[in-house]
Formats: structure tokens, C-alpha cells, sequence
């Protein structure tokens, strides 16, 4: 089903479980899930995802979803994930949707039909895209002075310092 299509249907938020890959965890800071490149792996563990699409933005090509891990992850518990994505069958894997309700009174008061934010470029976007083997070398010089070992010793007055330099992932 087509980005366009989806929206269509999209007048009640829908269930859609979604493959994971690796560049999912860059969506834990902003909510903002990048596009799995064509080589990408899928993750090691948890590579199936259900979630909730609950609106869309024209602004940034993006559904907005609800995911189930708290407003810790992403935008206080919410993520935007591209209409390609949602609409790509190798990406994503099912949708279900409820029709009918007892009630029609779905509490449209409270609801945003103002569609100026770009939820995706609003912080920027350096992390999106990013090469997921990021290395980064830092300097670090301290004082021996503010040094201080779990053998005791705490400094030798010298008055050297001491320069590190470290690599991480």
C-alpha cells in the first residue's frame, strides 16, 4: 500500500509491525527513524516491531507513530518514520486497522490540524544519515594532582601531567 493510500485509509490510527535494522537506534534520541540504506542488517535482536501510527505530516513525509517503550524513547515515547518506509513491503510487514467503534466521538477537539512542523529536520539532521562507525579520538590531559589510585598513592609531585588519548565506537 502507497504513502498516499495509507493516508486515505488513516481517518483511525492503525497497528503496523515494521523490520528493524540497525539505524532504528538512532531514533531513540529524536524520534526520527532513518530510511534502512540498501545494505543495511537488520539488528541482532528484536527485528520485528509492532507500532501505532496515529497521524501523519505533509511537512515532513512522515507518519507519526506511538511506540510502546515510554516517553523516554524517541519524542516523548514518539517516533516519525517516512512514508517510504511504511509503505515499502521489505520494510514493512503488516497493518490492521479497527473500523468500527461503539462510539464515533473519537475527541477531535484536541486535536493539531496545523501541519508547519518538520518533525524530521526541526533539530537537525546530522545523526540520520550518519556512518554507523563513528570514531572519535579526544585528548585528554589531567593533573596528577586529581589523580588518585586504589593503591593510595594519590600524586608523586613532580608536577608532570599526564596526556591520554583515547578511540571509541
Amino acid at each position: 500500500m502507497r504513502g498516499k493510500q495509507i493516508k486515505i485509509k488513516l481517518i483511525n490510527p492503525f497497528a503496523f509491525g515494521i523490520h528493524l535494522y540497525k539505524s532504528f537506534n538512532k531514533a531513540t534520541t529524536r524520534g526520527v527513524v532513518p530510511q534502512p540504506t540498501a545494505d543495511e542488517q537488520a539488528r541482532d535482536q528484536h527485528a520485528r516491531h509492532a507500532m501505532l501510527v496515529v497521524g501523519y505530516s505533509d511537512q515532513s513525509q512522515a507518519f507519526i507513530v506511538r511506540n510502546s517503550w515510554g516517553e523516554n524513547w524517541g519524542d516523548k515515547g514518539y517516533c516519525y518514520i517516512s512514508y517510504n518506509y511504511v509503505a515499502n513491503s521489505d520494510f514493512c510487514f503488516d497493518a490492521w486497522a479497527i473500523r468500527e467503534y461503539e462510539t464515533n466521538d473519537m475527541g477531535h477537539d484536541n486535536w493539531d490540524n496545523d501541519d508547519s512542523t518538520d518533525y524530521i529536520n526541526r533539530n537537525g539532521n546530522d545523526d540520520i544519515n550518519d556512518d554507523e562507525d563513528h570514531h572519535e579520538i579526544r585528548e585528554i590531559k589531567v593533573d596528577e594532582n586529581d589523580i588518585s589510585g586504589d593503591d593510595g598513592v594519590i600524586d608523586d609531585n613532580d608536577g608532570t601531567s599526564i596526556t591520554s588519548s583515547s578511540s571509541y565506537n
